[in-house]
């Protein structure tokens, strides 16, 4: 897959496609529908597939204050979008200028002239241009004018609820990690960066990675989490995570994200690993003593290890 970052390494004059379009962050069922009738579209009309999003989320700079946290990296997101076959992937940068597009200079300056439409694939829900104005009755309109296809596909369920990534950011948030991943369709990874933390939990017996999101990742439940651990060398371990404020030894402490590896005695500082949430094991706790918290984390690391340990 060929991914462009901005308009002007596009091919010129542009190579006809089938272009799916949204903001995929998540790329979660609902996405993966769209891409997917882009990808089997393409294949079946002898086209190029291309997935065209944005390098932000539109309310970043539209609703600063309410932009959300996102549920994939960059990294993860274009892996991601490349697994379900897309030859094409354009990441526009969402500017001031194209958040200024009227949806008709949208439909002829991006769709037509940089990106060789010749079939849409969005969300019935698809909003796009200056002040969210254009819709999908407005881009059928233009296509049979201009002889574009579009198909706009329905929402898709999981569970008794329509996938989203705002319901996705909310079963992550209240710890419901089995039914995120059911609306995902793909494990949800936890990305960043081991820095150097307090080191307590070296004094303790159980030195942790600390973990720096890498990006403004969507961050699970606070409380103690089995997690597995992929490592930038590919190894995947097994792991006690610690999502909190540190009550007992610390008073109105910042959130940390600290992981215990199972049966680990390497230095990965400055590496990216990624955390793979498995269960939830307990809330997270203020304790009388570092001699009862040493005891309960003890605990915590036997049951994580039961949980992560496969059955025969």
């Amino acid at each position: 897959m060929q991914v462009y970052e901005d308009f002007e390494s596009l091919p010129v004059p542009a190579m006809p496609a089938v272009v799916a379009i949204g903001a995929f962050d998540g790329i979660h069922l609902g996405h993966r529908a769209i891409i997917c009738r882009a990808v089997a579209d393409a294949h079946a009309s002898g086209l190029l597939a291309t997935v065209f999003t944005f390098d932000r989320h539109p309310a970043e700079l539209l609703r600063p204050d309410r932009a959300p946290d996102y549920i994939t990296t960059p990294d993860q997101r274009v892996k991601l979008i490349e697994n379900l076959g897309a030859n094409f992937l354009v990441i526009a940068k969402f500017d001031a200028a194209l958040a200024a597009l009227d949806p008709e200079d949208f439909v002829s300056a991006i769709l037509l002239r940089r990106l060789g439409a010749k079939a849409v694939v969005v969300g019935q829900d698809f909003r796009f241009g200056k002040g969210r104005a254009g819709d999908v009755a407005f881009l059928q309109s233009r296509g049979k004018e201009l002889g574009f296809d579009v198909t706009a596909l329905d929402p898709v369920g999981s569970g008794d609820a329509v996938v989203s990534s705002t319901r996705i950011r909310e079963l992550l948030g209240s710890g419901e990690i089995a039914e995120a991943e059911q609306a995902l369709g793909h494990p949800f990874k936890l990305a960043g960066r081991v820095v150097t933390g307090r080191q307590l939990g070296r004094t303790l017996g159980f030195p942790t990675a600390n973990l720096e999101r890498s990006y403004r990742q969507v961050v699970p439940k606070q409380g103690i989490w089995a997690v597995r651990v992929s490592l930038e060398d590919g190894r995947v371990l097994n792991g006690a995570c610690s999502i909190g404020v540190r009550p007992t030894v610390e008073d109105a402490g910042a959130r940390t994200i600290e992981t215990f590896i199972l049966d680990f005695n390497e230095d990965i500082y400055n590496t990216v690993i990624e955390l793979q949430f498995v269960e939830y094991l307990r809330t997270e706790a203020k304790f009388a003593s570092l001699d009862a918290l040493i005891q309960q984390m003890n605990i915590d690391v036997a049951r994580a290890r039961t949980v992560l340990t496969p059955t025969t």
